[in-house]
């Protein structure tokens, strides 16, 4: 068959001859709309998807590693006055390739939830609309939170842009008013963030269940799925993985390398996560620095599950005796943490006390007697009435950044090492009453490296900058080996520094904002092009991520054919290279000269790598300049 072959959201497509890019753009796709309904098949390559199918199971297509509830989309109970409509926005949204599938989902159902209500009014087509039915519609959402009423405001704006474009114009102006936030709601919103931040886990819940897990998981009599159970929970604690990326982990996946000249092994553990990362089912490799404690949790998991790997010739890290499918899902992993915390409740600390620990996640033992949800053997020494409290997944992760923040680790390799590369997530979600105080401890100790000439500063306005501390010390008439810690303190007044993502920031801090704006921010944040923006050679390993990443993005744009983009990112690649990787690689040989392979290691393990093969990557990197 003649056709167009495109792979979109991970998704080979076949389309007729006779189609166009505009597809991808949601602009008029009528030709390609009938083509579908006259083969009653959507144009799937691999697998057979049935276009009058009320159900469209795209995981048994291609997208097995999306949970199958999130990418099986369900229109048995849309009004046939608008099935059609539906599944063909819905073919749009995976075309247009801006939103995973999972999103898509999401969407699919705000939008569902609103023809359902047009349909109970006799309403069958979004002409008859009017301004004050979609003010009723959100008005009796109002019970719900801000942002997901934003949620409903921006795919209802979306449906109609897609049925004017594609079915009949029609003028929505007036019911757009509707759907814009007013505001109130923009207040609301921001209140709401602030109030979502997750708590942590205190001290005394944390101790009391680590000391349970961690004798359980040594027990060789205890049963080998509470040992498991009980490491993976440890895993979560020490790394912060998410539920999904720590239960896909494969074995030969903990790393190390020597530090404090060979007498100290470190190590690490090597990932895969989808955050970030634009497609469905694409992921990138990352790594988290493991504890003592998580190596034994590793390790153990290793051992218990050797024979059970062998036995179903699984590969992977976690495999337990009783899973139905492998990988556990993530809604199963905290299953298991319910279970074994139901088996150990009051040594650990957990029944009760909810108002002790409002913001975990809290089930009435009563409700899960009668589902059956747990083995009884759990809960015959409960009541009815009992309550058990057990941190929600993400609240692991929020008590390890403030540890790592609190111990004065710099807020960048935080954003790194936890997987976040951008201000807003680490800035914005993760910080506490104390950070603050963390944050300008950190501007202290950059303050101090420029002024001891710790380390060479790297900028375009590196001299600018140099110049303005010189001059602050001379008129203040301080001594730098006397009177440091003054100067310090009012140079970090006078010119607050902000980590950012791969430098430092010394335009704005904890008490003055950027005064650019957000999305020119994110700009000169994400490529450094800012004369704000100085660094040094300990942040090569974020930087070479940034170019590895512009290297994937220039192959995939070439082999798509798209020109403009290549030389796009062939120019943000130069500049990154020119500006950031080759002065650090080049300050690092230095200080690797002056302060020996040893000290430099210890002392900044995360670029241990780039120290061992300093002159392969040099002239990799050198070569996109010439």
């Amino acid at each position: 068959m003649n056709g167009t072959l495109k792979e979109i959201n991970n998704i080979q497509w076949l389309f007729p001859g006779e189609f166009d890019d505009s597809v991808l753009k949601g602009v008029t796709t009528n030709r390609i709309f009938n083509h579908i309904k006259r083969i009653d098949k959507l144009p799937i390559v691999s697998g057979e998807i049935y276009f009058s199918n009320d159900v469209w199971d795209f995981n048994s297509v291609t997208l097995q590693r999306v949970p199958k509830r999130k990418s099986t989309f369900d229109f048995s109970k849309v009004d046939v006055s608008f099935k059609e409509q539906l599944k063909f926005f819905a073919l749009t949204k995976v075309w247009e390739d801006k939103d995973k599938i999972q999103t898509i989902y999401k969407t699919l159902g705000n939008i569902k939830d609103f023809v359902k209500y047009l349909s109970a009014f006799d309403i069958y087509s979004l002409e008859y609309v009017s301004p004050q039915t979609v003010k009723k519609y959100i008005d009796s959402k109002s019970h719900l939170a801000p942002n997901t009423i934003r949620s409903y405001k921006n795919c209802i704006n979306e449906f109609f842009q897609f049925y004017s474009n594609n079915y009949n114009k029609i003028d929505w102006i007036e019911i757009n008013k509707h759907l814009n936030l007013t505001k109130k709601e923009s207040q609301e919103l921001k209140a709401q963030r602030e109030s979502n931040k997750w708590d942590t886990i205190p001290d005394e819940y944390l101790d009391n269940l680590l000391s349970c897990l961690s004798n359980i998981m040594d027990n060789e009599n205890a049963p080998i799925d509470d040992r498991g159970i009980s490491a993976m929970v440890i895993l979560l604690s020490q790394t912060g993985l998410r539920n999904g990326e720590i239960c896909d982990i494969p074995l030969n996946s903990l790393e190390s390398v020597q530090i404090l000249k060979g007498t100290k092994t470190a190590y690490y553990m090597r990932y895969e996560t989808s955050k970030g990362v634009k497609g469905n089912g694409n992921f990138k490799e990352v790594n988290t620095t493991m504890t003592d404690l998580a190596c034994r949790a590793y390790k153990t998991l290793e051992k218990i599950y050797k024979d059970r790997r062998k036995e179903i010739k699984s590969s992977l890290l976690f495999v337990p005796l009783k899973a139905k499918t492998l990988p556990v899902s993530e809604n199963a992993l905290s299953r298991m943490l319910v279970n074994i915390s139901l088996k150990h409740g009051r040594e650990i600390g957990c029944i009760n006390v909810k108002e002790k620990f409002p913001t975990f996640h809290h089930q009435n033992i009563g409700i899960l007697m009668e589902r059956n949800a747990v083995s009884i053997e759990y809960l015959k020494k409960y009541k009815p009435t009992d309550t058990i409290s057990t941190p929600r997944p993400h609240q692991f992760r929020v008590r390890l950044c403030n540890d790592l923040i609190n111990q004065g680790v710099p807020i960048y390799y935080v954003q790194r090492h936890m997987n976040h590369l951008t201000k807003e997530i680490t800035y914005g979600y993760y910080r506490r009453e104390q950070d603050l105080a963390k944050e300008k401890e950190l501007a202290e100790s950059v303050m101090k490296m420029l002024v001891t000439g710790e380390s060479e500063v790297m900028g375009d306005g590196k001299d600018t900058l140099m110049l303005r501390i010189n001059e602050y010390i001379e008129k203040s008439k301080l001594n730098v080996a006397t009177d440091l810690d003054e100067i310090i303190s009012g140079l970090t007044k006078k010119m607050p520094v902000r980590a950012k993502n791969g430098g430092i920031c010394i335009k704005s801090g904890p008490i003055r904002e950027c005064s650019k704006s957000d999305g020119t921010d994110n700009l000169y944040c994400a490529y450094g092009m800012c004369t704000n923006l100085f660094h040094s050679f300990f942040m090569v390993d974020i930087n070479y991520e940034k170019y590895t990443t512009l290297l994937k993005t220039i192959k995939y744009n070439q082999d798509k054919g798209f020109k403009k983009a290549v030389e796009k990112e062939t120019n943000k690649l130069r500049y990154i290279i020119e500006k950031f990787l080759i002065p650090e690689l080049e300050e690092l040989e230095k200080e690797t000269k002056l302060k020996g392979e040893t000290y430099i290691k210890e002392k900044y393990p995360q670029i241990s790598f780039f120290v061992d093969n300093y002159k392969t990557i040099y002239k990799e990197v050198k070569a996109w300049l010439n």
